[in-house]
């Protein structure tokens, strides 16, 4: 088996990332550690990271794979990647742990839970508001049906709650719609698990928005699928009846910082369930990542076998 110059792009060595190193260079092949932003490419074959810039892949004169731990390929130039034929690899392991998290966030916003714990904390037994809607019943539109929706799929219906999502061309469980308005129009509350791409960029503007009036809308996937000035509008105005959002455009970089990662004051409303980004940083989630990552880029090393590949052109 040929012997190949590895990169591994972290933020730390922790045990997870020390376990992947060992394990490859027990195989013969040479392991470099570099930083998570800052590396160089010359000489690299094999490159496992979160990130890659432009800039950064066009010093690379020998990369053969890339392997993303991680599911999101839009921190990848994948149009460059798709020009020189480069390979990238990501990792699903963890859809049904964001898929749980979805689901949760849809029963706690329809069971409005949130509200109750925000008006207990003040003493408040909304005696005046004091009804719940059941999420039995409802019928669950999927936005997105790749790994993270297939597994809210699962989940939904061992709790014998319907699902449909639209048609792109597959064989579906589930009965699907040709268009999104069509979709909104014959659900009660969307499930969002969308890749950032031009064609999802504010895909959930105020248009589309209308066609869920009295209806709910859960996102675990990109933030830019949802115009957020829309979102508030309807949220605010009551057309939309409730929303669970774990993405934002902006992330807390430093554990002592303080943000609200909106442009509207969404922190005022009382239909809105709060998520900062939690979806995906389940306790064994990173180790998970790690873990799968390295049995695909052990197969790789094989005998060429690619698993879980992005489609360059599409960006997923």
């Amino acid at each position: 088996m040929k012997h190949y110059n590895v990169m591994l792009s972290i933020d730390g060595l922790d045990k997870p990332f020390e376990e992947m190193r060992a394990e490859l260079q027990r195989g013969g092949h040479h392991v470099t550690v570099a930083d998570s932003t800052q590396y160089d490419l010359k000489g690299v074959e094999i490159f496992i990271g979160k990130r890659m810039t432009g800039a950064q892949l066009s010093e690379a004169d020998c990369l053969r794979a890339i392997f993303a731990y991680k599911t999101g390929a839009d921190e990848f130039p994948v149009e460059e990647l798709y020009q020189r034929g480069i390979p990238l690899v990501n990792s699903h392991v963890n859809s049904d742990l964001i898929a749980q998290y979805a689901v949760g966030l849809a029963v706690s916003l329809v069971n409005r839970i949130v509200n109750f714990d925000r008006n207990m904390r003040r003493g408040n037994w909304s005696l005046d508001d004091p009804f719940w809607k059941s999420i039995f019943g409802m019928r669950v539109g999927l936005v997105g049906y790749g790994g993270i929706g297939q597994a809210a799929d699962k989940l939904l219906r061992r709790m014998g709650i319907a699902t449909c999502t639209l048609n792109r061309g597959k064989i579906y469980p589930i009965p699907v719609y040709d268009t999104l308005p069509e979709l909104c129009g014959n659900c009660d509350l969307l499930i969002l698990s969308l890749p950032k791409t031009g064609d999802t960029a504010n895909l959930f503007d105020e248009k589309m928005l209308a066609h869920l009036k009295g209806k709910y809308i859960v996102n675990v996937g990109r933030s830019s699928a949802i115009d957020e000035a829309a979102l508030y509008n309807a949220l605010s105005s009551g057309m939309l009846r409730g929303a669970a959002i774990d993405t934002w455009r902006q992330k807390a970089k430093r554990a002592d910082e303080r943000l609200l990662p909106f442009g509207h004051p969404f922190e005022e409303l009382d239909n809105v369930i709060l998520s900062p980004h939690k979806a995906m940083q389940t306790a064994e989630g990173h180790a998970r990542y790690v873990y799968d990552t390295l049995e695909s880029v052990k197969a790789y090393l094989q005998d060429g076998t690619l698993r879980n590949t992005v489609d360059l052109k599409k960006g997923y």
